[in-house]
């Protein structure tokens, strides 16, 4: 999905915008899409993007916009959903510009029911995994950028929204999904480098319908890490700010971040 996946917007009473939230707790809320995608796009030339070498594009573009505000007095919390979460630990690992790192159903632990056994040959191989990432990916979904048909069905809470209208706006918001942020996101392991060098605080959510490794098993790997908040949202799917308990998550984002 597109970066307006932070800013869904109010539905029946209740502000689905994580954005206008933490705004409205005083933060400053900067949304972005990944390169190459949406509002991002890349040159048409451009060989094939690596996820390491789109976290470097981030990292840059984070390190001039904060020059640009001043933002000395500042400090930055890096947030990311699902396959944005690795892209979050990618830029921190690579360029440091995050005092914590907030990850929303995003983990190491890759997604195994996801590989075919071809792609389960890479799990744990993560200089194999980026040797051969752009065959992997090509072989997977046929190109780079792949256009997303019809989007989240909505018919289990582990996809879609909390309503059918909050489903549909999700899928007001597909765009082509960046293949290889996604292969590499799936293959566990292939980022444990990174992984182990994060030190700064996380901020783990969950909703207890979610994909991918069991919570709890989460913060394993981040062994540089040792200030950890792991927190399971109820009633919840991988779309955790499609759900009513976006208040609650904001309220204890806000509190984590407060005391960095």
């Amino acid at each position: 999905m597109s970066h307006d996946l932070f800013n869904l917007g109010q539905y029946e009473s209740i502000d689905y915008s994580f954005a206008s939230r933490m705004t409205a707790l005083g933060h400053t809320v900067i949304t972005m899409d990944n390169p190459g995608t949406g509002a991002n796009p890349l040159p048409k030339d451009h060989p094939f993007l690596t996820p390491r070498q789109s976290s470097d594009y981030v990292g840059k573009a984070c390190t001039e916009f904060m020059r640009q505000v001043d933002s000395s007095a500042s400090k930055t919390i890096g947030l990311g959903h699902s396959m944005g979460g690795m892209m979050t630990v990618l830029t921190q690992a690579r360029h440091r510009p995050f005092a914590g790192i907030a990850l929303l159903g995003s983990s190491a632990g890759g997604l195994d029911w996801g590989l075919d056994d071809h792609e389960k040959f890479y799990i744990d191989k993560p200089g194999a995994a980026e040797k051969d990432l752009e065959e992997l990916v090509i072989r997977k979904f046929g190109t780079e950028f792949v256009k997303v048909t019809g989007g989240p069905s909505g018919k289990s809470i582990t996809f879609g929204g909390a309503t059918e209208k909050l489903t549909e706006r999700l899928r007001e918001l597909s765009i082509p999904l960046y293949a290889a942020g996604g292969m590499m996101s799936m293959i566990r392991g292939s980022f444990l480098g990174e992984v182990e060098m994060i030190d700064v605080p996380i901020f783990f959510a969950f909703g207890d319908h979610d994909i991918g490794v069991p919570p709890q098993e989460a913060p394993r790997p981040f062994t540089g890490v040792s200030d950890i908040e792991l927190h399971v949202l109820e009633n919840c799917g991988h779309n955790s700010l499609a759900f009513p308990v976006i208040t609650k998550m904001c309220a204890e984002m806000d509190r984590w971040a407060r005391k960095i």
